[in-house]
């Protein structure tokens, strides 16, 4: 059996009584790893302790925290992921949450080798690209709660309740394995030199960063952002991988319409038309479309391209043949023949035809 040295021991205890989780596992880890060769058993055992829920309460057994003059609940907890539609990731983002997902589901091995998975993640990107999705996401694939803070909720005029409001967050949050997302991170963990925040806003950065420092490596910590720039420096170091979110390339928007049962060549150049539209407002388009079809009896096509327009690409000669094609198609079905349609664009009679066939999808 490994031995544990008396200084080692007395750390041990010390960051025991200090409720420091995450000192406490480091400890812990160091042991497991020296452990594997004297007594492997021994090593898997303490690995499943730490990488479990450490017996602290079970879901449901403590109340959500609350703000404490409004009796607000401070978290959202949702512990049955549903998502609307299954998410298609662009192969950079697709590659970075599995791996993700293969250091969470093996976590006793890494734990036994002195490591640990995966604690802390920052997604940074523009409203709408799927940050908030990734985060469910992770919540289902693990099967775990996802707990999401109320920011509205938690941000006081009092800025000291504000840190106390997030220390019961993070306090609730570590009692548990679960995904915990603090959305528009970038509201709580503001520059420390910007000039026009007082001491107290510069003290909640430093709870804040405190808090991710001790987070367990038996839960997973999200952070959303729509302004990277205004994060504090010493924030990036706490997290272990950075997601950068985009709009979606055009190979995923042509994926997504397919699966939504857009066909032929009208999807290549629909896709191409609105390059650059967010995940977000793509699918509302589709959704839209949809609903015209079901409740007015609107072709699905021909609604998905009415609706385009909002969203169109600022590339002129995209642009330029996309609305050409839109207004042939749209002189088709008011019933003129493919002859008058081919003198009024200047364009030859088989062009038109080729047209009319690709959006309807015909092969």
């Amino acid at each position: 059996m490994v031995e544990i040295g008396v200084d080692e021991l007395v750390e041990l205890a010390k960051q025991g009584v200090k409720g420091n989780g995450a000192g406490f596992s480091l400890l812990c880890r160091r042991v497991a790893s020296r452990l594997k060769r004297s007594d492997p058993e021994a090593a898997i055992k303490l690995a499943q302790v730490l990488a479990g829920d450490h017996g602290i309460r079970g879901i449901g057994s403590q109340t959500l925290p609350v703000d404490a003059d409004s009796r607000r609940f401070l978290l959202q907890e949702n512990i049955t992921i549903t998502l609307p539609r299954e998410p298609i990731w662009p192969e950079a983002i697709a590659t970075v949450l599995d791996q993700v997902l293969k250091e969470r589901r093996e976590a006793i091995r890494l734990i036994s080798a002195g490591l640990e998975p995966v604690r802390a993640l920052l997604f940074k990107g523009p409203p709408g690209v799927g940050k908030t999705m990734a985060a469910q996401w992770l919540a289902r694939e693990l099967n775990v709660p996802l707990l999401t803070l109320d920011l509205a909720t938690v941000m006081s005029s009092l800025l000291g309740k504000t840190g106390t409001n997030i220390k019961s967050v993070i306090d609730y949050a570590k009692g548990f394995p679960c995904v915990l997302l603090l959305d528009e991170f970038d509201a709580i963990a503001k520059k420390r030199d910007d000039q026009g925040d007082v001491g107290e806003l510069k003290r909640l950065v430093t709870v804040l960063l405190q808090a991710i420092d001790e987070w367990p490596s038996s839960s997973l910590l999200v952070a959303a952002t729509n302004h990277p720039d205004m994060l504090d420096p010493a924030v990036w170091r706490r997290f272990d991988i950075t997601v950068d979110f985009d709009n979606p390339p055009n190979d995923v928007i042509v994926n997504f319409l397919t699966t939504e049962g857009v066909s032929g060549s009208f999807v290549l150049e629909l896709a191409k038309a609105i390059s650059g539209i967010s995940f977000s407002d793509l699918q509302k388009m589709v959704t839209s479309a949809k609903k015209s079809e079901i409740l007015d009896g609107v072709d699905f096509s021909a609604e998905l391209l009415r609706l385009s327009g909002r969203y169109i690409t600022e590339d002129q000669e995209i642009r330029s043949q996309y609305l050409r094609n839109q207004q042939i198609i749209k002189m088709a079905e008011d019933g003129h023949s493919h002859r008058k349609i081919a003198e009024a664009f200047g364009i030859s009679h088989p062009t038109v035809g080729r047209i009319i066939k690709d959006h309807k999808g015909d092969s």
